[in-house]
């Protein structure tokens, strides 16, 4: 059991690093490289994206540090890193590629963030 935990704690841990490094890079990224017009929607979005990543992302990193995980604590770690994926995913694609067809995956992601 306390084996497991050490595990869950380190791979989160990692996945938190991972997705507050890319939120950091996807940042420059909308900065540099799209030249999103500032105030336009796809500006707004993406923003809202790079936010959202690495406001949760650092909140799973909190979380992968506690000493007692109990399952509401697994099951907010779980929900944060789907939702991250899901929310502030769908959202980069929605703007970098413009596909609307899987726009449904961002209210899950949220939903699953809150």
């Amino acid at each position: 059991m306390l084996r497991t935990k050490i595990k869950l704690q380190k791979i989160a841990f990692l996945l938190a690093a991972v997705y507050g490094m890319t939120a950091v890079a996807l940042a420059a990224m909308g900065s540099h490289v799209l030249n999103l017009e500032k105030g336009s929607v796809n500006y707004l979005l993406f923003n809202n994206a790079v936010i959202y990543q690495l406001l949760h992302a650092i909140l799973v990193l909190w979380l992968s540090t506690l000493k007692q995980v109990n399952f509401w604590i697994k099951s907010a770690i779980y929900s944060m890193l789907l939702g991250i994926l899901l929310f502030s995913g769908g959202l980069y694609i929605l703007v970098i590629y413009g596909k609307t067809y899987i726009s449904w995956i961002t209210p899950v992601g949220g939903s699953l963030l809150i």
